[in-house]
């Protein structure tokens, strides 16, 4: 069971979790989710998709649910996770867990306006910035 608590850390089984240490993108794996089928941004999320498999060339898994996704990332168990269009109720849970574990969650262009813009980072903090980068390439 993944539990945060604002200010107390974040747990897998009442185990402290860490995110992962790993400072370079192409040794990371990464967590996406896909676009839903009548998704305005559909082709945008494959471009996306098509910039870390092939720039970076680093492992990209999708799972299907994005707080555990995060979750995963707040574990150390992947580095990182985008994915947009998604609603709040989404991945709420998930951003306590991500900084909590010490990691961060911000949009695809290192801002807080994950809510407004409808893009989603979380990240281990060392490949943020890296990460940003492909997005915005």
């Amino acid at each position: 069971m993944f539990v945060a608590e604002k200010g107390n850390g974040s747990y897998l089984n009442n185990q402290r979790m860490r995110v992962s240490a790993r400072s370079k993108l192409k040794d990371c794996i990464i967590f996406t989710g896909g676009p839903r089928q009548n998704s305005k941004d559909k082709e945008l999320s494959f471009v996306e998709y098509k910039k870390f498999s092939s720039l970076v060339q680093t492992p990209i898994r999708k799972m299907g649910s994005a707080s555990l996704d995060m979750a995963y990332v707040a574990a150390g168990r992947c580095d990182g996770f985008w994915q947009r269009n998604l609603n709040y109720w989404d991945y709420a849970a998930g951003i306590i867990i991500i900084k909590e574990a010490g990691g961060f969650v911000t949009d695809f262009k290192g801002n807080n306006e994950y809510i407004k813009n409808e893009t989603i980072l979380a990240t281990n903090s060392k490949i943020n910035e890296e990460m940003i980068k492909v997005l915005k390439h």
